[in-house]
């Protein structure tokens, strides 16, 4: 097993734990709805400015675009909610 250390911000860490979360909820063929409910914008974590993270963003798209097409029942929802008292 590899190791690796760095800087972890809090989008870094938000971000792994989505990842890590929906590689779980993909691998179980009894999954066909997913949704992840996170303060983390669709939008910041797709944006290509982001190099640091295009890596774990790449390698998630693919597995996500694998589950999706496994069965056209299976859905991913990313619901935001705001971290901040509104």
């Amino acid at each position: 097993m590899k190791v690796q250390t760095m800087n972890v911000t809090s989008i870094k860490a938000e971000l792994m734990a989505i990842h890590i979360g929906l590689l779980f909820a993909m691998e179980d063929d009894n999954n066909y709805y997913i949704t992840i409910i996170t303060d983390l914008l669709a939008k910041k974590i797709l944006d290509s400015y982001i190099n640091p993270l295009q890596t774990i963003i790449a390698s998630l798209v693919k597995k996500i675009k694998k589950f999706l097409n496994k069965n056209n029942h299976n859905t991913i929802n990313f619901w935001y909610c705001s971290s901040k008292a509104e």
